[in-house]
């Protein structure tokens, strides 16, 4: 298609353009400023499986390999949230085990453990991180079906202030985003307007493709 083909279609079909990116603009960040407000704590751990004799072996480094990559889902799972809910309760805290679920992620870095955990207040946002680093500490291994042995676990970094997990320029930048898709499909919406609706004196689809 020609560039001025183009040109012709933004300039008579302009109105159809511009609608979907407001929109789609409009209602991204309409959306995000009225979600209820959540934070985030995170600590720093490392985490290793424990030495089995007197000295280390490479057969503990490769079961704490083997740990951590499994750690992801031990802790979105229903039976580590169980543990952690009683907790949460003893500090007058009532989330759901859905909550704790989805709260709880991590981010690897070979042994080393960013332990983030969020919800709706600092405080629960807080607790819930130490709580989980309990739950670790204390029942670790319990996990992997070894209750005889407790999985290693050090605080590197204590549980930091939680912060907002909402951010304005985000926000405003998701948005630029979505109106941009949105002026992308008005555009499109436009050529195939041309295509049933060409000017009289020179059928827009058809000069096009000449």
């Amino acid at each position: 298609m020609q560039l001025t083909s183009l040109l012709r279609i933004a300039r008579r079909f302009w109105l159809l353009i511009l609608i979907p990116s407001v929109l789609a603009g409009g209602l991204s960040l309409w959306f995000d400023l009225h979600q209820p407000p959540r934070y985030v704590a995170t600590a720093r751990l490392l985490i290793t499986y424990p030495i089995n004799g007197a000295e280390d072996t490479v057969e503990n480094w490769q079961m704490t390999e083997y740990v951590l990559d499994d750690l992801p889902q031990v802790l979105s799972s229903a039976t580590f949230a169980a543990k952690v809910a009683p907790l949460l309760t003893e500090r007058n805290l009532a989330l759901t085990r859905t909550e704790i679920q989805q709260g709880l992620r991590i981010t690897l870095l070979h042994r080393s453990v960013d332990l983030h955990g969020e919800a709706s207040s600092p405080a629960a946002a807080q607790a819930l991180v130490e709580a989980a680093i309990t739950v670790l500490q204390r029942e670790g291994l319990d996990f992997w079906g070894r209750s005889n042995l407790h999985l290693n676990v050090v605080v590197l970094d204590a549980v930091n202030d939680p912060q907002p997990t909402f951010s304005l320029r985000s926000a405003l930048f998701d948005a630029a985003l979505r109106a941009m898709l949105g002026l992308v499909a008005g555009f499109g919406l436009a050529v195939a307007a041309a295509t049933f609706r060409p000017l009289k004196e020179e059928p827009l689809w058809k000069s096009a493709i000449m």
